[in-house]
């Protein structure tokens, strides 16, 4: 038992820090052409995806471009190519972070050198100031310079008015992280959901760094309770999503967490419950390369009892 538990800690460790780093991929695609799929939601606004980091939201007009998430070092000029693209070759004036994971901040400092004013809870600046100060699984966290730091904090719900657009940012505490805003587009009726929403999969919750389940829960339904039937949401990860996809991660929330807790609840350990494979039924839907059914199992032992054996 002492080795298998030994080994899902190593696994859950390196997992974390490969969300937080994506260091495989940057070692291989620097220089490499990245494929930025661009959807066109109206009212200016814009999703660039490359399906490698955190999904990158823009809003574009009169007033400048204004950017949700910034990626990473090694795909953020492919990230600014394309807004310049839909821009006239603008460059960026103001970005929200939606939280400290590096796949949505490690562009900051590409783009706060172009002169972009950046915004984020104060947790994310926190972090980034002093990385070794939150944990990581014991593992040492990537430094950052102040290039990366933003420069406005977002301490609760703040409203911003541009390119006509009323936009409102919310802060969900101990949801994903400790840092989590979401962000909505009044008039277009979209929202930017960062990694509240991981559409379709099992959801990363970082529970080292303040992520909770029940505030995961918690704040996919303040995503709801803005939105509605036409609301076109655009998720951390995944494809865009929409009130039914944020009703369906819910309820799987709930259900699984319910599944994993009788057993905990019967004084099983997390091996003897891997072996059962209680969460079997939801493999097909939900299971990933990163979050797999297994380890979704693992997130929910550790959130209920705060170890991992």
């Amino acid at each position: 038992m002492t080795n298998w538990c030994s080994t899902m800690k190593k696994l859950f460790q390196f997992l974390t820090f490969f969300c937080l780093c994506n260091f495989a991929v940057a070692n291989n695609a620097a220089n490499k052409e990245v494929e930025v799929k661009v959807t066109d939601l109206g009212s200016g606004i814009f999703e660039l995806r490359t399906d490698r980091s955190g999904n990158v939201g823009v809003l574009i007009g009169e007033d400048g471009v204004f950017m949700i998430d910034t990626q990473m070092e090694h795909l953020v000029e492919f990230i600014d190519k394309a807004q310049k693209e839909l821009s006239n070759n603008r460059e960026v004036d103001l970005i929200i972070n939606t939280h400290f994971h590096q796949d949505h901040v490690r562009g900051n400092a590409y783009f706060k050198k172009r002169g972009a004013i950046i915004m984020a809870h104060p947790n994310v600046r926190k972090y980034l100031e002093n990385p070794g100060g939150i944990k990581m699984f014991g593992r040492k966290a990537p430094s950052f310079t102040s290039a990366y730091f933003p420069t406005v904090d977002v301490t609760a719900d703040t409203s911003i008015t541009m390119n006509g657009q009323s936009i409102e940012l919310y802060h969900t505490p101990d949801a994903h992280t400790n840092s989590d805003l979401f962000i909505e587009f009044k008039e277009a009726n979209i929202i930017h959901a960062g990694d509240l929403v991981f559409n379709g999969r099992f959801p990363f919750i970082d529970i080292d760094n303040g992520g909770t389940i029940a505030g995961f829960i918690q704040g996919i339904e303040a995503i709801i309770k803005v939105a509605n039937q036409e609301t076109k949401i655009i998720a951390g990860h995944g494809p865009i999503a929409n009130l039914g996809d944020l009703k369906n991660i819910v309820a799987m929330l709930n259900e699984t967490h319910s599944i994993i807790k009788k057993l905990v609840d019967q004084g099983l350990s997390l091996e003897a419950i891997q072996a059962l494979d209680p969460l079997k039924d939801y493999t097909e839907k939900w299971s990933w390369a990163f979050i797999s059914t297994e380890r979704m199992v693992t997130t929910h032992y550790y959130d209920i009892t705060g170890k991992l054996k």
